[in-house]
């Protein structure tokens, strides 16, 4: 899949890799990602303060087997059509951006494994902190509404109580953009212990969070979007959410179940 992926997705999945050079490299390229053609591998590390060298190995890093590959790819990239003027012409943009981002990194075979993790679990328990425990608490909102048996905790105590009560045929969905939320791998830590199936949804692979899971959907990294004044955190998280429940709602009887339950607030 990797020979799929953008620039900003490659730097986001292989991050717990990269040394400090590389990310200083990293997020020289993302903010001037339409000047690359106007260097050479010299010119890149004098830009950045490294060597050349060190650029290789960041290209090796990402996957490319070469700087000329790696300068190929980012100058395909970078053909895109003109900065929006306007504040919702750029917003729009940047929605697209994470999204077209997002898809790339969709694996459906694991949407589908974790569809069967859910209709088979006898127990749901969703764990986040942050933005996180605000995705964690929308997808409890879902599910419930298809009458699924579900949790969503946010407060790192009660993760690590309802994790120890977790057994074989439960299953915990922890969302961590960074992949090593501190509360979130211990909570998962435990549940395994307990024979509890695990769910990660995260921007970043090689994490602590993701030797431990089960399964993994990865999210592409909102901090691609270099804009400081750019603060959606949960627009990759919840796009995974709603191909996740698209494919749940599948199932006749969670369709069933949600229809009555919007009825009964009258939003039907």
């Amino acid at each position: 899949m990797v020979n799929n992926l953008n620039l900003s997705n490659r730097v986001s999945q292989n991050y717990s890799l990269l040394t400090k050079k590389d990310k200083q490299i990293a997020t020289f390229i993302l903010e001037q990602q339409d000047q690359i053609d106007h260097w050479n591998i010299k010119d890149l590390a004098r830009l950045t303060e490294t060597s050349n060298a060190t650029i290789t190995r960041f290209c090796h890093k990402l996957g490319y087997r070469s700087f000329s590959e790696f300068k190929t790819f980012i100058s395909q990239e970078s053909i895109v059509a003109p900065a929006p003027v306007h504040l919702t012409e750029k917003i729009t943009d940047y929605y697209t951006q994470l999204v077209h981002s997002s898809s790339q990194l969709i694996d459906h075979t694991k949407i589908g494994e974790l569809v069967n993790a859910i209709q088979q679990s006898n127990k749901i328990l969703i764990c986040g902190l942050g933005s996180s425990g605000l995705s964690a608490m929308e997808l409890k909102s879902r599910l419930t509404r298809m009458g699924l048996t579900v949790d969503a905790i946010t407060d790192p105590h009660m993760m690590l109580m309802s994790a120890t009560l977790l057994q074989k045929g439960d299953l915990l969905i922890g969302i961590s953009n960074s992949g090593e939320t501190d509360a979130v791998v211990e909570a998962c830590e435990v549940a395994k212990k307990e024979a509890a199936t695990i769910f990660a949804i995260t921007n970043r692979n090689h994490t602590k969070l993701t030797d431990i899971a089960t399964g993994i959907l990865f999210a592409s990294d909102n901090r691609t979007i270099t804009d400081q004044r750019f603060i959606n955190s949960q627009l990759p998280i919840h796009f995974i959410l709603d191909i996740l429940c698209y494919a749940l709602l599948e199932n006749e009887t969670y369709l069933a179940k949600h229809k009555k339950t919007l009825a009964s607030l009258n939003l039907e």
